[in-house]
């Protein structure tokens, strides 16, 4: 069956990881990709994994990032490189790339690149002052703040696995499927890796800025509860997501002595060590599997700390047969299942020497009018936390109309992160988290444990076009409002459904958040040392999660402008966490061994964070490593020499002698960094209970597109009660007994 973009005709012209996966988003979903490269190739092709270790030119990694493509090997410093070029970029749509800032405008292809819509991945952008910046992929985690204190006896580390180098290729395809629909001739998408990874953290500028509101220390980092713990067979991540949680923990574990103390333990204070000496012994005695079991019969979010070998073995993605079989090896399937455009099986990757040509002409494309991508989209969210809101607020950034929903029972959970009750009676309208997720939105209460909730819901649904959820399986489908239930009232309506762990399986129901998603998929298990314990990243999950579904939604769009069609697009979170974790997956399958993790540390570098002579303050830096030195020798020199200056010192002498060098990115600087101003990253809104707040915007710019990143500022709760349901027919009199009746508001009850 032909995949949703069928005839969209892509060159790619990228090395690596990020431009390489944003073109196998667009191969899974129906594309033809011509992937240009030099005479020596990608060197991806040298990374491996490699079976047994022999090093070839088809490494793992490599095959599973261009599986599909057909390969072009031209020279593009020779003339007829360059003319063959030019024939492949004339008969395409989309041009990929990433080489350095400015390169391809000297290859010869400038008149050809103009034609169609380009998408441009570098470090920092295509403008701006950090635009030449050199940088390897520690110092971008540096410098974006993915680099943090995980372990109070070792140096700050690293996401492991390369996984921060997929995130600006997923943002890409986002961009180059968002631009299309704006029209391809002559548009320019400038994607910042920088910017990419500052928009997956849980808006660390924000917190900061509360934190000082209230009085406390800007750059404060609870740990959570109780993270990464030993079990009998291996590592298990408790992650307490509330209060309850917390307190069903210590009753679980007979310790209901400390329910209280759950603030002082998650910061580090006295408690912290004598509650773990008890609770240690106690979660040794059962195994990962008894542990997650228990958990998650009490719905306390819990999962397995799975590695490349554990991972295939988890229940959930066997049933689900998520990791295939092709190649010789195993590999992670597809982000996303589309109920009318299922993706195919992957097939190899381009050989060294090919030269190939187009299969056919390309497919016309349709073009959206104005500058809004999805102007006339009306969309009913019903989501809540994260992975879901932040799909919405991008649809409604770009022109969507989006009715969000709460109740005044249960609003959304993610209004009281970073809110604290001691704030007054409005205090879940204070969460700067909560409201940079829901810009763009208007918002509804309806309480669909009622009839007539229930009932408002569906007329909502009716008249949508995209219906938008991330609970567990069960919710939606109590109300009547799973994807069966929707089609039968709008036959073209699309549903995105964004379980944490899929709408089949032994787990579908489970509970989980962002920590769950990165345990489950094997992205805690490879970040962290070899001598320490698994490390959690800082909940980049959600919005990457929520990246793939707006890639996959605009994908279905494409479809049903095509062939009047809706469909059921499916995109459980830990199936896209596994995709951007491939590799201990690919090591494992070809070799049979777990590699340790490996701190900050990398193949081909000599690199690492050091200490500087300014207390909790760090620099990252990386050379090439060329064999002359032992690197156990390099970070004992480099630590004696930073240990001894400031960071500011330290980095502007590397940089003056081309060695990537950054300090470690705290929340309380990004506010004031010069590229993000000359880029405009931030924008401001006022909020009537908050006020101003500068909020981050998308880390892409679209040109010619629109001027902002965002439209409105974050609603209150049920603010725009009375506009939604007067446009469905309701009269003041009905507004007034649904109030009285609890089913809309505009207050939590009891709050």
């Amino acid at each position: 069956m032909s995949g949703p973009l069928t005839g969209l005709h892509v060159v790619e012209i990228a090395t690596q990881i990020s431009g390489p996966y944003a073109a196998k988003l667009l191969v899974d979903l129906g594309a033809e990709v011509i992937k240009i490269e030099p005479p020596g190739g990608d060197p991806l092709r040298r990374w491996g994994p490699f079976r047994g270790g022999a090093i070839g030119h088809q490494g793992g990694l490599f095959e599973y990032l261009n599986a599909g493509k057909r390969g072009a090997t031209l020279d593009l410093t020779a003339p007829d490189g360059q003319a063959a070029a030019r024939e492949l970029v004339a008969g395409a749509h989309v041009l990929i790339e990433n080489l350095p800032p400015g390169t391809l405008r000297t290859s010869g292809l400038g008149p050809v690149m103009s034609k169609i819509l380009q998408v441009n991945i570098s470090h920092f952008g295509q403008s701006g002052p950090w635009r030449d910046r050199s940088a390897t992929a520690l110092t971008m985690q540096a410098v974006s703040g993915w680099i943090s204190a995980r372990d109070p006896q070792r140096p700050p580390v690293q996401a492991g696995a390369r996984i921060s180098e997929y995130v600006a290729g997923a943002y890409a395809a986002l961009g180059a499927l968002t631009a299309l629909r704006l029209g391809n001739s002559g548009r320019v998408v400038d994607v910042s890796e920088f910017e990419s990874l500052l928009s997956t953290l849980p808006y660390p500028m924000l917190m900061s800025q509360r934190m000082r509101e209230l009085g406390l220390p800007p750059n404060v980092r609870a740990a959570p509860m109780l993270g990464v713990v030993a079990a009998a067979d291996g590592w298990v991540g408790i992650n307490c997501l509330t209060g309850q949680h917390w307190l069903d923990v210590c009753a679980l574990l007979g310790l209901s002595e400390y329910g209280e103390h759950q603030i002082a333990i998650m910061l580090g204070g006295p408690e912290r060590a004598e509650f773990f000496a008890k609770a240690e012994p106690l979660l040794a005695e059962r195994t990962v599997a008894e542990t997650v079991e228990v958990c998650q019969a009490m719905r306390i979010p819990a999962a397995p700390v799975n590695d490349g070998a554990t991972v295939l073995d988890c229940p959930q993605y066997a049933q689900r047969g998520f990791f295939l079989e092709t190649g010789g090896f195993r590999r992670p399937g597809a982000p996303f299942r589309m109920s009318k455009t299922p993706v195919g099986q992957p097939k190899p990757g381009p050989r060294l020497g090919a030269r190939a040509e187009w299969s056919g002409p390309g497919e016309s494309l349709s073009a959206a009018q104005g500058s809004m991508a999805f102007a006339g989209l009306r969309v009913l969210d019903l989501s809540t936390f994260w992975a879901g809101a932040y799909l919405t607020c991008y649809l409604g950034a770009f022109g969507a109309d989006i009715v969000k929903v709460e109740s005044i029972q249960r609003p959304d959970g993610h209004r009281y992160s970073g809110a604290y009750p001691f704030e007054g009676e409005d205090w879940y309208e204070r969460s700067a988290l909560w409201q940079a997720t829901n810009l763009n939105k208007k918002d509804l209460t309806l309480d669909l444990t009622s009839p007539r909730g229930r009932e408002i819901a569906r007329r909502l649904a009716a008249e949508a076009d995209v219906v938008v959820e991330n609970f567990s399986p069960r919710v939606v489908e109590q109300f009547g409002l799973d994807y069966r239930s929707l089609s039968a009232m709008k036959r073209d309506v699309i549903a995105v459904r964004m379980p944490g762990f899929g709408l089949e399986g032994p787990w579908r129901d489970y509970v989980g958040w962002a920590l769950n998603i990165e345990q489950t998929s094997g992205m805690t298990a490879v970040t962290g040392y070899a001598e320490g314990p698994p490390c959690n990243l800082q909940g980049p999950a959600d919005p990457v999660v929520g990246v793939h579904a707006a890639v996959a939604l605009l994908a279905a769009l494409e479809h049903r402008r095509r062939t009047g069609e809706g469909q059921l697009v499916e995109i459980a979170q830990i199936e896209v966490a596994a995709c951007v974790t491939a590799e201990p997956v690919i090591d494992f399958s070809m070799n049979g061994v777990v590699r340790p993790r490996t701190g900050n540390r990398l193949g081909g570098y000599l690199q690492g964070v050091y200490p500087t002579v300014e207390d909790e303050v760090w620099v990252a830096l990386s050379v090439p490593d060329e064999g002359a030195l032992d690197h156990d020798m390099f970070d004992d020199l480099v630590t004696g020499w930073t240990s001894t200056q400031t960071a500011i010192d330290i980095v502007e002498h590397l940089r003056a002698q081309g060695v990537p060098a950054e300090r470690l990115a705290t929340g309380e600087r990004m506010y004031d960094f010069e590229q993000l101003g000359a880029c405009a990253f931030y924008q401001e809104f006022t909020h009537p209970v908050t006020g101003p707040r500068r909020y981050p915007g998308w880390p892409f710019r679209i040109t010619p597109g629109p001027a902002s990143h965002h439209r409105t500022g974050a609603p209150t709760l049920g603010q725009h009660n009375d506009e939604i349901l007067r446009g469905l027919g309701l009269s003041g009199d009905d507004l007034a007994a649904l109030r009285e009746q609890g089913v809309i508001g505009e207050r939590v009850r009891g709050g």
